[in-house]
C-alpha cells in the first residue's frame, strides 16, 4: 500500500480562502476566517501521520482522515469556519488518497456538528467516514 498523501498548510489556507469567498456574510469575510491557532492547525495536519516504534498511530487512510477532521474542528484554528474547512479538507484528503466522499451538504453539516458537540469520537468518526466513501 502506498503511503498516504498529506494535506499541506497551503492546502488548508486555500480551502479557508474558498470557504471565506463563498460565505454568505455582508462584511469583509477576511477577518472572520483569520488563523488564530497556528499550533492547532499544524497539530491537525501532522498528528494523523505520527508513528512510534515503527507503528503508525493512525494506520489507515480512514484513520488519518478521522484524526484530521476531528483535530481541525477541536483545535479551532480559525476564528470562524472550522467545521466547513474540516469538511472540505476531509473531502480533499480522501480524494488525494484514492477515495471519494459521498455525503450531501446536510449530511456533512450534521457530521461536523456531531463531532464538534462531542457526539462522535474516534471509531465512530471513522465508521461514518468509511460508510460515506468509496475507493
Amino acid at each position: 500500500m502506498a503511503a498516504a498523501q498529506h494535506l499541506t498548510l497551503h492546502d488548508i489556507i486555500d480551502i479557508r480562502d474558498m470557504v471565506a469567498s463563498t460565505a454568505n456574510i455582508d462584511d469583509d469575510p477576511t477577518w472572520r476566517f483569520e488563523l488564530v491557532n497556528a499550533n492547532g492547525l499544524i497539530t491537525a495536519l501532522t498528528t494523523p501521520f505520527q508513528a512510534a516504534f515503527g507503528a503508525e498511530a493512525f494506520p489507515s487512510v480512514v484513520d488519518k482522515a478521522g484524526a484530521l477532521v476531528f483535530l481541525l474542528i477541536a483545535n479551532h484554528p480559525f476564528r470562524d469556519g472550522n467545521k466547513r474547512i474540516a469538511a472540505a479538507a476531509l473531502r480533499l484528503f480522501l480524494e488525494r488518497n484514492g477515495r471519494r466522499l459521498h455525503a450531501t451538504p446536510p449530511e456533512l453539516y450534521t457530521f461536523t456538528m456531531n463531532v464538534m458537540q462531542g457526539r462522535l469520537r474516534d471509531a465512530y468518526i471513522n465508521t461514518w467516514i468509511e460508510q460515506h466513501c468509496t475507493e
